[in-house]
């Protein structure tokens, strides 16, 4: 028996397929955001497990003290301000890195500094502890081992405001010490930390976020089924004569019900594969906006596993709410379609 066309792309086809598509991308885009914050997760625990380590002391100190590890250190000063104005109390930081430890540039010249991606400061400034300092505010950073809310300046500024002479510091980044080395400056009364031990509060929130995502799943997946129920009913309201006239001619519940789903498979489908697309262009484009904002790399990391998994729940949720409507119209007798079409 040849396949009769009960299903067509009409308007109403093309709008339940753009409402799963929005289903669709909303699962990607999640999917692929936290996917990107793991990812970025791994790479910085990675990178600063096996490199980097945070070395402080109290009060200021002389380079000499870490003389031993000069050669692998990036020595800086902070010390802490009120901005006036507002009235802000911030951390003034700077950091010394000849050796090129950092992976990233963290100084300024001049009375110049740069803010944190979380404040709002532009202009003058005047920033007050022990001393007064003057300064302009040129631009923002975003930095991976500091966090976004302290102000980044030059040495000479820490040293006004804390009225401290200069070429003194605080704390130092050490890069790849070794077991000796690690108990040598903890001996000496150094406080040595890893610093994945300070982004681990970030690793454990990242770990929240990620298995919060599931449950992204499940609004989605119940609406992408209610608009197949919904699509499905109406057309088989408006096309019941026609399946009447199939089950009349020899088709039975089998086919009849083959007929059905495959109408909603196809809108489904293509609804999913839209989904995708429009997915993918908003995780990039979600990881361009933080970019730009936030003056850093947002990876963003889709899997095809998650992608294959993403249209195939779609494909799923359309065809169990699908079924129901489906199920029902296959079971009636043709006698009575044909009796309630002419109605």
């Amino acid at each position: 028996m040849r396949a009769l066309p009960l299903f067509r792309f009409n308007s109403r086809a093309k709008s339940t397929s753009w409402g799963i598509a929005l289903c669709t991308m909303f699962i990607v885009a999640s999917f692929s955001v936290v996917g990107g914050l793991r990812t970025s997760m791994d790479k910085l625990s990675d990178n600063f497990e096996s490199d980097l380590y945070l070395v402080t002391w109290d009060g200021f100190a002389g380079p000499e003290s870490l003389s031993s590890l000069i050669n692998q250190s990036a020595l800086g000063a902070y010390t802490f301000a009120v901005v006036e104005p507002p009235d802000m109390s911030v951390t003034v930081f700077a950091v010394s890195d000849p050796n090129h430890v950092l992976p990233e540039v963290l100084t300024v010249d001049g009375n110049n500094v740069r803010v944190g991606s979380s404040l709002s400061l532009t202009g003058n400034i005047s920033l007050r502890a022990i001393g007064e300092v003057d300064a302009v505010v040129v631009g923002k950073y975003s930095s991976s081992i500091f966090p976004s809310n302290w102000i980044l300046g030059n040495q000479s500024l820490v040293y006004s405001l804390a009225d401290r002479p200069g070429e003194e510091y605080n704390f130092a980044i050490a890069k790849s010490l070794s077991p000796e080395e690690l108990r040598t400056l903890e001996w000496r009364g150094f406080h040595v930390q890893r610093f994945v031990g300070i982004i681990q509060f970030l690793d454990s929130g990242v770990n929240e976020i990620q298995a919060d995502a599931t449950w992204v799943l499940v609004p989605s997946s119940v609406f992408v089924a209610l608009l197949a129920y919904s699509y499905i009913g109406s057309e088989i309201s408006d096309r019941r004569h026609e399946i009447g006239i199939l089950k009349t001619i020899g088709a039975g519940q089998r086919k009849v019900l083959s007929y059905i789903l495959s109408g909603a498979v196809l809108t489904c489908g293509w609804g999913a594969a839209l989904g995708l697309a429009l997915g993918i262009v908003l995780s990039y484009g979600l990881a361009t906006a933080a970019s730009s904002l936030f003056t850093s790399v947002f990876l963003i990391h889709m899997q095809e596993n998650l992608l294959v998994m993403s249209y195939l729940i779609t494909l799923a949720a359309g065809f169990v709410g699908a079924l129901v409507p489906a199920l029902r119209m296959a079971m009636t007798r043709p006698v009575n379609d044909l009796k309630e079409a002419s109605q």
